[in-house]
């Protein structure tokens, strides 16, 4: 006999199974379909418009109460939601930081009426954000930002450059890191902001990398004015709102990891790819890629460090999780996130080049070139890999953190 619980999971997991297959883009998992070109408007729309279909169905937006706009359903009906949206694939998100950095930071720091205003707009995928923290002379050293606010009133007047900024093009909104006391230590002398990109005295554009896209942007500020209303925590203690919001981005959005927002959990899962320990990929491009007549599959080399990243990235994912309940139940201490972000990017380095070495010369080939192999992917995901040993924290920051805070060993 099924049991009540059973036959309730197995209706879910068919409503979740019905509702992908009338709501994901036609042709969505077939040859034919072609995705919109990577941080496009065509792009973005569909992120916007998916999230949003996801969101009023009630599949995404988990984990935050819904006070402020969340979907609050029992932990079993979550995880099997999660899982099929992971088993069918789903487009991507809008080009948004608000799952991954901004949900966890309002909800630690914000007031009530900031949760009340933004957490639900990001939920849905409405607005989207992202975030004012480097600088030219102020990359990893975040405690040297120059950028300045000078307070006038109810306002403040900021002025500076940010550099190398994700998800800057299509942004509604934007956290900021500044300078508000010019006299005061290191780590006590910057305030945390949010503001409206459409604010006079803001400006943006493009900053080109290696990979030959613009994933990356530059902001300008020539005496914008923001709202004192917009400060998240208190006056001079922007650098802890600062440290919870990369916590949050080194986790993975920490909720979005443990399944705070649906979505967030769905893409990571598909940085990695589908399938048990997300190498379902490699495995077929080592089947797939011949070399002296055999197979690369049928190397017992490759095979076990294939299997090796399978194993690694199954621990992290299982760690992200954990780290996920802990930050919400407020015992993460914020440094367990270097764990998962050094993992993830060395390992995300460490595959491409085992991929460059399966796919021999056809690595010199690139986007564009007929002969690439998948379109010059697997080498765009080569190169954009290194990039990822830099952002959130350089490697060599976060093995500090962990060394330090983690294990306890001495300052060098």
């Amino acid at each position: 006999m099924v049991s009540k619980e059973s036959a309730e999971a197995e209706a879910l997991r068919r409503e979740v199974r019905t509702w992908l297959e009338a709501n994901l883009p036609e042709k969505w998992g077939t040859p034919e379909y072609v995705p919109p070109e990577r941080f496009s408007q065509e792009a973005q729309d569909l992120g916007k418009s998916w999230t949003k279909r996801l969101y009023d169905a009630g599949y995404t937006g988990f984990n935050i109460s819904k006070e402020y706009g969340g979907i609050e359903r029992p932990a079993g009906e979550i995880a099997i939601i999660l899982e099929e949206l992971m088993r069918r694939g789903t487009p991507p998100g809008p080009q948004s930081l608000g799952l991954l950095m901004v949900v966890g930071t309002i909800m630690g720091w914000g007031q009530d009426w900031q949760k009340k205003r933004f957490i639900s707009k990001i939920l849905s995928g409405e607005e989207s954000w992202c975030e004012g923290f480097s600088e030219p002379n102020a990359g990893s050293d975040l405690a040297n930002v120059q950028t300045t606010a000078v307070r006038d009133g109810d306002e403040w007047v900021v002025n500076g450059q940010k550099c190398w900024t994700s998800m800057w093009k299509f942004a509604d909104w934007s956290l900021l890191v500044v300078k508000t006391d010019l006299e005061a230590p290191r780590h006590r002398n910057l305030s945390y902001f949010i503001f409206d990109t459409t604010t006079p005295g803001f400006s943006r554009r493009p900053l080109r990398q290696m990979t030959g896209e613009v994933e990356f942007g530059e902001m300008f500020f020539d005496d914008m004015r923001i709202p004192h209303e917009n400060m998240i925590g208190e006056e001079g203690r922007g650098w802890y709102v600062a440290m919870t919001t990369l916590a949050s981005e080194r986790s993975g959005g920490g909720m979005a990891m443990g399944g705070g927002g649906g979505m967030g959990m769905a893409a990571g899962a598909g940085m990695m790819g589908f399938g048990i320990g997300g190498v379902d990929s490699l495995i077929q491009l080592a089947k797939n890629t011949k070399r002296h007549g055999k197979a690369i599959w049928e190397d017992a080399n490759f095979r076990q460090r294939i299997a090796q990243f399978a194993i690694e990235n199954q621990a992290t994912r299982y760690y992200g999780a954990r780290l996920g309940v802990k930050m919400r139940q407020g015992t993460a201490t914020g440094n367990e996130a270097s764990i998962i972000k050094n993992s993830q990017a060395e390992r995300r380095k460490l595959q491409g080049d085992m991929v460059m070495e399966i796919i021999g010369a056809y690595s010199q080939l690139m986007r564009g070139d007929p002969r690439a192999i998948d379109g010059g992917e697997q080498v765009y995901n080569m190169i954009r890999a290194r990039g990822a040993t830099i952002e959130m924290g350089t490697s060599e920051i976060n093995r500090n953190i962990i060394a330090e805070r983690i294990l306890g060993l001495p300052r060098v």
